[in-house]
């Protein structure tokens, strides 16, 4: 061969063995979170639960054999603060993916960026406001908040109940819940009180007297979770022994703690809680995730957000190994789509009916013994 002919054969050679090696570089996807603020515990815990999905991605070989890079910021439990972080992460850090915010009012204020940018995001609120609203890179890595106030409200039929009287704090979050009980009980399950507290009440016995004084089959309380807490005490010092009903803020370790054995017989509906240990897990996804959340961090998690922030990356990476090119959105949305039979911490995801929400049930829990049992197991006991 002459020698230009030799110099533009291994050029050729060059450039098609470096069109060929394989890309090991790092792989960069956001998470945002209330880690500062009002909200900081439930951030935290979101943040420690995207990290620790992480960690065990890259230990078993990452995604398409490269690491994933959590880049993490901070929302300061506002909308101004989520819009800053999700500008950063898509601007500046060319995220391909993120984990987004327990807050939902914080998602929802960042959408307009990751549409235009068609940047994935996975939230961690549970408000029914940002699925089912026709955001194309928008889903939801936790049960829509309706779900588990239907599994409350099932385990109310399945026991029988007939009338209801409510506790129910005096705000937005308060009445917007009991709307969403009511509504689900239909016409089999008539409400015969309806107690307002204010937020900074501390002493609900008149609520209660009035409340009992209707005797009903059960009670059903919606506040904040100490506030429910307190009034869980106030109700069994008051001597209603009876079943007691609620939204998925009584799934917060702090209502037995603070409750204790009053919190007996307390029948919420989450799409996981936080057990006492690994070994009172409810299943072994969540038993596996647990031990390898003590053996990071030293403790057991304080809240069930971080169930949130480890399915929302672990769905992310599902994603991204089965899109066909990662540097395509349009083909990691479509493998997000494709998401079917995934069984993670909050339950069996699917994202096939394009909704943006993959989880269709929410459970149902019952404390017994100061801890939280599945009401299914517990009923199948008895």
């Amino acid at each position: 061969m002459k020698k230009g002919q030799i110099i533009f054969f291994f050029g050729v050679l060059a450039v098609s063995l470096l069109g060929c090696k394989k890309d090991t570089g790092e792989i960069k996807i956001g998470l945002y979170g209330t880690i500062t603020g009002s909200n900081a515990l439930a951030g935290e815990m979101l943040q420690k639960g995207g990290e620790l999905a992480v960690s065990q991605i890259n230990a078993a070989g990452g995604v398409k054999g490269r690491p994933l890079n959590l880049v993490v910021y901070d929302d300061k439990s506002n909308p101004e603060g989520a819009v800053k972080a999700v500008t950063r992460l898509v601007d500046v850090d060319k995220v391909i993916a993120i984990a987004a915010s327990n807050s939902s009012p914080n998602i929802l204020a960042t959408t307009q960026i990751s549409e235009e940018a068609k940047v994935l995001q996975v939230g961690a609120g549970t408000s029914p406001a940002y699925t089912n609203a026709g955001f194309q890179y928008l889903f939801r890595g936790t049960t829509n908040g309706n779900l588990p106030n239907a599994a409350c409200v099932t385990a109310m039929k399945d026991m029988g109940v007939k009338t209801i009287a409510i506790l129910r704090v005096a705000s937005e979050y308060g009445t917007s819940g009991i709307k969403s009980f009511v509504t689900l009980m239909e016409n089999s399950i008539e409400v015969v009180a309806e107690e307002v507290y204010q937020t900074t009440d501390t002493d609900y016995t008149g609520q209660i007297a009035k409340i009992l004084n209707t005797k009903p089959d059960g009670v059903l309380i919606f506040g904040m979770t100490n506030e429910s807490a307190l009034a869980i005490k106030q109700f069994r010092r008051n001597g209603y022994n009876g079943f007691i009903y609620g939204p998925e803020s009584l799934g917060v370790p702090d209502i037995i703690k603070v409750a204790g054995e009053a919190a007996d017989n307390t029948i919420f509906g989450s799409g996981a809680v936080v057990p006492a240990s690994p070994n009172d897990a409810n299943t072994e996804v969540e038993k596996k995730m647990l031990e390898a959340f003590v053996a990071a961090y030293g403790s057991m998690p304080v809240s069930d957000v971080v169930y949130r922030g480890y399915d929302s990356v672990m769905l992310i990476a599902r994603a991204l190994n089965n899109a066909e090119d990662i540097t395509k959105p349009e083909a990691i949305r479509e493998a997000f789509l494709k998401i079917k039979d995934y069984e993670l911490i909050g339950g069996t995801y699917d994202f096939t009916n394009g909704s943006g929400d993959g989880l269709r049930t929410a459970r149902a829990y019952i404390i017994q013994g100061g801890k939280n049992i599945l009401y299914d197991n517990w009923k199948a006991d008895r």
